[in-house]
């Protein structure tokens, strides 16, 4: 297991991510610390808070997790970069792999040199470059992307959109009143509206413009098409070097609450996610540090009461630790619950497949082993005062003390 780190943090404290030389893997929970982890040794990683804000270095792949309600500032990223569950803003200076963003607030960025997908952004979206191609889907805020060089994917879109690519785009447009979307392309144009949405049209290619199921059909070649639905309350612009496919067809109406609704849900999920996970690791590291315990225990014959000591009270912060982790999963499991509840009240709701819950942390029992936790103060004058009796060597003392905090003693 690689080195980590902890700090606590409050519960919206400022991140920046100076230079990352590895890959990046972000993810908000629900608890006032950042934990960071590295696959080596823990040299490559550096965190220093000052003046409110908490500055991290890495020379390696970086896990963090943070507080969802971080602000997080991101200078350089030279992986690939995977941002999750983060409902302040973020802000990106380059990232030279690929990145993934979902179920976060307002996202900008200067410069994506790989593939750029994002899901669930409640905010405003705006990305200088992106060297790749893009993926967009539900986006609450307006979405404003300087260049594209590849592929465009948007869909249901509920701001404003500004948008050019160098290879071809594929747009879902809600036109809702007010909405204001401009598209270029140097490829082609496909882009879908409500059968019955109304606004201004205007339409340039030097391909071919088709334009369906709105009314009357149009087709112009190498040109300019201009029209008008009524209510005209919104404007769509296409501009395209190859041709425009401009089609109405049965969208959805893009509404705030169904997408504050949607990702407070996403956000309920990922939570049992992450706890899931949390839980496996806290298992397999007592177990193995529970079987450490034992063995060093068991060597100090001559400290009956030193043994018992140390047992019981890892037991009990044990107890402490697991009464906690049942109450954060209590918490986890209403929030889902309250997702739930509001999606059976929006209208169309399909009953969702139940999603896993954690497994039950296990009852103490008598037989169990006894469960780790950091060395207390007293316990480390118990072995001072044991190695200046001569009841353990200085070797036998650091190696008790490695294993009452927790880490991992090579065989």
């Amino acid at each position: 297991m690689g080195a980590t780190q902890i700090l606590q943090t409050g519960m919206t404290p400022t991140i920046r991510l100076h230079n990352i030389e590895g890959n990046l893997t972000l993810n908000g929970w629900d608890r006032p610390e950042l934990q960071a982890r590295v696959r080596g040794d823990g040299d490559v990683l550096t965190i220093q808070p000052q003046d409110g804000v908490i500055t991290i270095e890495c020379e390696d792949d970086l896990w963090l997790q943070a507080p969802v309600q971080a602000v997080i500032m991101i200078g350089s990223v030279e992986g690939n970069a995977a941002i999750n569950l983060i409902l302040n803003g973020i802000t990106i200076d380059a990232i030279e792999g690929n990145a993934v963003v979902n179920s976060v607030n307002a996202v900008t960025a200067r410069h994506i040199e790989g593939n750029f997908t994002a899901r669930l952004i409640a905010g405003d979206l705006r990305i200088d470059a992106i060297e790749g191609n893009a993926q967009i889907a539900k986006v609450g805020g307006d979405i404003q992307l300087g260049i594209v060089e590849g592929n465009l994917v948007l869909d249901e879109t509920g701001g404003n959109i500004e948008a050019t690519a160098e290879g071809n785009v594929k747009v879902q447009a809600t036109l809702a009143p007010g909405q204001q979307c401009t598209i270029r392309a140097e490829g082609g144009i496909t882009c879908e509206v409500p059968r019955e949405a109304g606004g201004v049209f205007m339409l340039k290619a030097e391909g071919h413009i088709r334009v369906r199921d709105l009314g009357e059909e149009r087709n112009l070649r190498n040109g300019v098409l201009n029209f008008e639905r009524a209510p005209a309350h919104a404007r769509l612009t296409l501009e395209a070097e190859g041709n425009i496919l401009l089609r109405g067809v049965q969208l959805r109406d893009f509404d705030a609450t169904e997408f504050s609704g949607t990702l407070e849900e996403e956000m309920a999920l990922r939570s049992v996610e992450i706890t899931q996970q949390i839980t496996a690791q806290i298992e397999a590291q007592v177990n193995e540090l529970s079987r450490q315990l034992d063995d060093k225990l068991a060597r100090i014959g001559t400290s009956e009461e030193l043994a018992t000591s140390i047992q019981e009270k890892v037991q009990s912060a044990m107890r402490r630790a697991e009464e906690k982790l049942a109450e954060a999963l209590r918490k986890v499991e209403q929030r889902t619950q309250e997702a739930e509840n509001r999606r059976r009240k929006s209208p169309g709701w399909v009953v969702p497949p139940t999603p896993p819950l954690p497994p039950a942390a296990p009852k103490p029992s008598a037989a169990s082993k006894p469960k780790r936790t950091p060395a207390t103060d007293e316990e480390r004058m118990l072995i001072l005062r044991m190695v200046e009796q001569g009841k353990l060597s200085v070797e036998q003392a650091e190696k008790l003390l490695l294993a009452l905090n927790g880490g991992e003693q090579k065989r």
